[in-house]
């Protein structure tokens, strides 16, 4: 392999030493100092500190409201009417809420019971919220022990009229798999049952009647789907499942579409 002159150990070195250099130098300049200030307000003589290129004058924003104030004059009547009318409602870090119950909108809320049945906690919550839970680990204690979660991703789910009218799929290859069984006239059933599989339910996508054996269509292999399998196999051992993976999928897509009507690919409408 020939280096070329950018690739040559002197060059990257060098460069490497100009770069060094530089960032020592920039970070001695004035954007990476600080110095120590005294409040410019009369009377208050508090130190600060802050970077040197920042203008601040004073310690807090009261003292530059102050001085701001006297620089501006008394205000009118008017114009003191007009504030205190707009403080109405509003917290005041040293004096707490002024008129709490005047000037304030109320948002009318409406009193439900936690959907976990284990909680039964009693939540005020906006008439237009749709919230069923009082927090996210009731909301999984139910949701998670559903055969398939409301919030689950669903590539391509809907009903597919060419197969029934009835039955949502979840996926195209859940559809597909389901005409190439109609094709090779095996009696399926999508979803009959939800197994208890400890803490959770676990529903396979087709029980086949005529061979007593349950087809599980799966595209990603994740850890989560493992551990399920492997809880149902152990808790069910006399309960035959078969997995159909990608690698089965691709190889049923490319050998057996063909004779399949209404097959749904990548980019196929549903």
């Amino acid at each position: 392999m020939t280096l070329t002159y950018h690739s040559r150990p002197e060059y990257r070195e060098k460069q490497s030493r100009i770069a060094k250099a530089a960032w020592q130098k920039r970070y001695q300049t004035f954007t990476y100092k600080t110095e120590t200030r005294t409040c410019a307000r009369p009377g208050c003589g508090k130190s600060f500190t802050v970077s040197a290129c920042d203008p601040k004058k004073y310690c807090s924003q009261s003292c530059g409201t102050r001085v701001a104030n006297a620089r501006r004059g008394s205000r009118s009547l008017e114009t003191r009417q007009r504030i205190s009318q707009a403080l109405i409602g509003k917290y005041h870090p040293r004096n707490g809420y002024i008129n709490p119950f005047k000037g304030v909108i109320k948002v009318p809320r409406k009193e439900i019971i936690c959907g976990n049945p284990e909680c039964g906690k009693k939540l005020l919550i906006e008439r237009w919220k749709k919230t069923k839970y009082c927090s996210n680990k009731c909301s999984m204690r139910v949701i998670g022990g559903q055969p398939t979660s409301p919030k689950a991703s669903k590539g391509k789910n809907g009903i597919r009229p060419d197969i029934s009218l009835t039955i949502n799929f979840y996926s195209r290859w859940e559809a597909n798999i389901a005409r190439l069984f109609t094709v090779l006239k095996i009696k399926w059933q999508y979803a009959p049952k939800s197994f208890d599989i400890g803490g959770q339910r676990y529903t396979p996508d087709f029980y086949l009647p005529d061979k007593d054996t349950y087809i599980e269509v799966k595209n990603f292999w994740w850890p989560y789907s493992k551990i399920r399998d492997q809880k149902f196999r152990a808790r069910y051992q006399k309960i035959r499942l078969d997995v159909i993976l990608k690698d089965e999928y691709v190889w049923l897509e490319k050998y057996c579409s063909h004779l399949v009507p209404h097959w749904e690919y990548k980019n196929s409408k549903l």
